[in-house]
């Protein structure tokens, strides 16, 4: 007999009350001992009645202040019954709580090969022992839930732990504060029509473990419901079955532990706003419902496996010792807080952070399928980098999610780099790659390169603002980089007409044609892409190209402002000849002169706080000839 079929014939059977009982009366005291408290003093394997109904007076609760002379077969306590137990009791075959009768355990120990609370009827466990073999059950309400509160103590079932509702809309109700609750056999919701409702166990502090399955069973009417508050939850056995879109298990502190090899069918809720989560077996997701852990922590040679449903939601930190496999599914960072993640093999990777954002704290995380930033910052760094492998891929980012730190793409993907740092996002990307072993790894530096001063033959300045460091590996691959602003002026950018990639190529900054897209004026975004694939990979910024300087007068040299841009003056280096050094808007207009006094100076300032922000032809001269050439870029 299957575990639903068993529970709900034992509790049919339970209303089957047998027609003679001995009864307690309560005439002389309340003493469970006393042969003149009782219809007829009860023997070893008879069945027992204590029923308010028929009787009156103060002595009408029993108390078993000690262990008990007589082993009933059954015992039934009924109608509002007040029942304290302090001693040793025994009941052969069951002990039945109902219609909103109460039985208070204080001490000793309790053995049972059922004990059922049902028709509200209650059962308070301040402290001692009790020993279930079969069944532990809570069935329908009466005027109140059926319940079983454990204040401390221990409760042992040896057989099933059971929520069974049959007759009317119930939630019977197991509440743990304290103590242990070990379960041997399964947990099992099961209910049948008219009977509708939910089953509650409730973990606020002490241990729950199970070591059956966890189920509601096929076409129940009544819903499962576990809650941790506290304390620890441990399923230790095959199956953790949430059968209803309306089953539920939701935590907000304490512990819940998965043991052994755990199958976790959710086709219900599984919310954990709190807590942690801990697989300490072999543990499989599946199901088509909704999961959301807190702090999930896979302990040294223990696997999770993500089967289903498609993604998992994570909104504290992700620590794995162990194995994790993703298959197709992603796993959400949705906290408000911020999260630490240990590297870990994703196949999707969503970043949903409403707060500080998401740590990558050690080890190499990657990415097999879909990169998606919504939000929150992905931080990364040397000892803890992200991957996204070959046929990856990754939504752009935003300057509210993007990666801060290193990333590194594998394979012959165009691919573009979602990174940023210090708050600032700023994408580079790669195209044109041929092998798909190639490595390019990337980050955003928020700060000019060590060297802007060298340039090469093409370039007039670079930017002293922010650069890129693009590394290759594994291959020699050449590639096309494309530099991206989101914000022209943040990125210091006037002037379109001249930008171009320029590359480090270890001694000085170079660059070769360019192609731009989108404006250089105000808050405008865009891009600079180079016309051919480059050889030298290290560190890239924007640079300003002399291009449009007059053919007669490409064979001057060439001066260097800085900085680049300029806010309120600039230096110029200048040959040593110099008399003179004018400045002219790009209209051509003389906006500035600067006379040379000191003939050791090897640089003259040019104020320009005046001046609009713009691109501007600076001249250098000695007795009205022209000995260089340079421009220099203004914003304010």
């Amino acid at each position: 007999m299957n575990a639903s079929h068993l529970l709900t014939a034992t509790l049919a059977l339970l209303l089957l009350r047998p027609a003679q009982a001995q009864e307690w009366l309560g005439t002389i005291d309340d003493n469970w001992n006393d042969p003149a408290n009782w219809s007829d003093w009860p023997l070893g394997g008879e069945n027992v009645t204590i029923d308010p109904s028929f009787y009156t007076g103060a002595q009408a609760s029993p108390v078993l202040s000690g262990n008990s002379v007589f082993i009933p077969d059954r015992l039934f306590i009924e109608n509002g019954a007040q029942v304290t137990l302090q001693g040793a009791l025994t009941v052969a075959d069951r002990l039945i709580v109902g219609s909103e009768a109460e039985v208070t355990m204080n001490s000793g120990t309790l053995n049972s090969d059922r004990l059922i609370m049902e028709g509200g009827g209650a059962f308070v466990l301040a402290n001692g022992t009790i020993n279930v073999q079969s069944v532990l059950a809570l069935g329908d309400d009466g005027v109140v839930p059926s319940r079983f509160e454990q204040q401390n103590g221990a409760v042992n079932v040896t057989g099933e732990l059971g929520f069974d509702v049959e007759l009317l809309p119930s939630t019977p109700t197991y509440q743990l504060i304290a103590g242990t609750l070990t379960v041997n056999g399964d947990a099992v919701w099961a209910g049948a029509s008219p009977g509708s409702g939910q089953g509650r166990l409730l973990v606020e502090g002490g241990t729950v473990q199970i070591n059956g399955s966890t189920m509601n069973t096929a076409g129940s009417t009544v819903d499962l419901f576990i809650d941790v508050k506290g304390g620890d939850l441990i399923l230790n056995g095959p199956a953790l079955d949430l059968a209803h879109a309306t089953d539920s298990v939701q935590q907000s502190s304490g512990t819940w532990v998965m043991d052994n090899a755990l199958t976790v069918e959710c086709d219900g809720v599984i919310h954990c706003t709190g807590g942690d989560q801990q697989v300490v077996g072999q543990v499989e997701l599946r199901g088509s419902g909704t999961i959301r852990w807190h702090d999930v922590e896979t302990d040294n040679q223990s696997s999770l496996q993500h089967t289903g449903p498609d993604e998992l939601q994570v909104s504290g930190n992700w620590l794995r010792a162990g194995t994790f496999d993703a298959d197709n599914n992603t796993v959400a960072f949705i906290g408000g807080g911020n999260q630490q993640v240990i590297g870990t093999d994703f196949h999707g990777l969503r970043i949903a952070n409403t707060g500080p954002g998401v740590d990558l704290s050690v080890g190499t995380t990657t990415v097999a399928g879909a990169l998606v930033l919504e939000n929150g910052v992905l931080f990364t760094s040397d000892i803890a980098m992200l991957e996204v492998l070959h046929n990856a891929t990754s939504t752009p980012g935003s300057a509210s999610s993007h990666v801060d730190g290193p990333m590194r793409k594998i394979g012959n993907d165009d691919f573009v780099f979602p990174t940023g740092a210090n708050g600032a996002w700023r994408r580079i990307a790669v195209s044109g790659i041929n092998d798909q072993d190639t490595e390019f790894t990337a980050r955003h530096v928020d700060g000019a390169f060590t060297n802007t001063m060298d340039l090469g033959p093409s370039l007039v300045s670079v930017s002293d603002q922010e650069h890129w460091i693009l590394e290759r590996a594994v291959t020699t691959d050449d590639a096309r980089v494309e530099l991206y602003w989101e914000d022209a002026a943040q990125s210091g950018l006037v002037d379109c007409s001249t930008l171009v990639v320029a590359a480090w190529n270890g001694s000085q900054w170079t660059a070769g044609p360019s192609t731009t897209t989108g404006s250089c004026t105000g808050n405008d975004a865009g891009s600079v892409i180079t016309d051919g694939p480059g050889a030298v990979f290290q560190a890239f910024t924007f640079g300003v190209s002399d291009s449009t300087l007059a053919i007669a007068e490409r064979g001057a040299n060439v001066l260097l402002p800085h900085p680049q841009p300029a806010n309120d003056r600039a230096w110029v280096p200048v040959p040593g000849s110099t008399t003179d050094l004018d400045l002219f808007d790009a209209t051509g207009q003389h906006v500035r002169s600067v006379v040379r006094t000191d003939p050791t100076a090897s640089h003259l300032m040019v104020t320009t706080d005046a001046l609009p922000s713009g691109l501007y032809l600076v001249r250098a001269s000695a007795r009205g000839q022209v000995l260089a050439h340079g421009r220099l870029i203004v914003t304010h």
